[in-house]
């Protein structure tokens, strides 16, 4: 792979190190040139919206082949928490003892929609991260027969701890309960294979990882669920013909996920298109070895500069490392003051690795670290 060509794509971080893809990511040149063509026909009267809507059935094939499922399987839906609230209003009323297990540290939008569950009688379990994550044996412990639903992200945001997803995926069917992943900080980042992870349910905005902007995401459903979820706010788009179904009196719902689409943004899914292919531009399994790569070398470089610096085990690992640091926000002042776009969660300075950023970049944020 040549990393000039790649970076070409990204003329804005020229000047600067861009380390907060965690956050949200730095727009590529195809996804901004598509947002700017979209203004001039819409200030012009001549946006094609059906374009657009081509645009999303594009991105949608496109996050399948991403994440190892089928067009079908996929849902076009907002946000994490908008893909989370669908499946939570798809459980039925708890019967005695049925509960939802969930990670105590979870980031909201993969919290909430599971507490507002006990409104329906079940008991919610918040499993205790341990110094490496929330681990599946911990999820063992708290899951039983009455257990509904398992739900994790697939790396934490604030962490980077990369779960064990085949090993939870067991978890969950040991007690017959869906297995929801919150992909957000995964899609893009690290490979995911819904199929041999065992994943019922797998969610992720596009703002971050996967090149696009607020306003896009997905919501896999594995094929064997697809009959036992119903839309919540069905409209046009849930239909199986949609453009022959814009008034009643017949509702004709689609056979796959589409049924579970929200109304799509057309401008951010014109720049979902753009973005995405990116990925196959260069090739979705060369562009994770080279994240893989890249995170590597800037675990190296920080445990060189710091010997308190503890990286997770490898198969733990993901393209976001969280560094302690003693006056954090000295640090953070250090490296904004060398154009180093970096965060801070929990107390520590979150570095979020993609395949934009150059290898002598992470040696050099790492020697700013070290002189904490």
């Amino acid at each position: 792979m040549d990393a000039a060509e790649l970076r070409r794509l990204f003329p804005g971080l020229k000047d600067t190190i861009y380390l907060n893809t965690a956050s949200m990511n730095v727009g590529c040149a195809p996804a901004r040139a598509a947002y700017e063509l979209a203004v001039q026909r819409w200030s012009s009267g001549r946006f094609d919206w059906m374009e657009a809507e081509r645009a999303g059935e594009d991105a949608r094939a496109m996050f399948a082949d991403i994440v190892g499922g089928t067009a079908a399987e996929i849902a076009i839906v907002p946000a994490v928490s908008t893909a989370a609230g669908i499946v939570a209003a798809n459980l039925p009323p708890a019967k005695h003892g049925e509960n939802i297990v969930v990670a105590g540290n979870e980031f909201s939008s993969n919290y909430f929609p599971w507490l507002l569950l006990r409104e329906r009688g079940y008991e919610v379990r918040a499993v205790a991260p341990g110094g490496d994550g929330a681990s599946a044996s911990a999820f063992g412990h708290a899951a039983d027969g009455g257990t509904r639903l398992i739900a994790v992200s697939a790396v934490h945001s604030a962490t980077g701890y990369r779960a064990d997803l085949p090993a939870l995926s067991r978890v969950a069917a040991r007690s017959g309960a869906w297995f929801f992943v919150d992909a957000c900080q995964a899609a893009g980042a690290v490979p995911l294979d819904v199929v041999r992870d065992g994943v019922d349910f797998l969610a992720a905005a596009s703002h971050k990882f996967l090149l696009g902007s607020r306003g896009m995401g997905y919501l896999y459903v594995r094929h064997g669920l697809l009959d036992r979820l119903r839309p919540i706010v069905p409209g046009w788009k849930a239909a199986r013909n949609p453009t022959e179904s814009f008034y009643g009196p017949d509702m004709d719902l689609s056979p796959t996920a589409s049924k579970l689409d929200a109304s799509l943004a057309w401008f951010p899914a014109l720049a979902e298109q753009a973005a995405l292919a990116v990925f196959g531009r260069f090739g979705i399994t060369d562009l994770l070895d080279r994240n893989a790569r890249l995170t590597e070398r800037l675990v190296e470089a920080l445990a060189a500069q710091d010997s308190a610096f503890r990286p997770f085990p490898v198969e733990h690992r993901s393209t976001i490392i969280s560094v302690p640091v003693t006056e954090t926000e000295a640090v953070l002042a250090r490296l904004r003051q060398a154009n180093v776009v970096a965060s801070v969660r929990e107390g520590r300075i979150r570095l979020a690795v993609h395949f934009y950023n150059f290898e002598e970049e992470l040696d050099l944020v790492a020697e700013l670290i070290g002189q904490n």
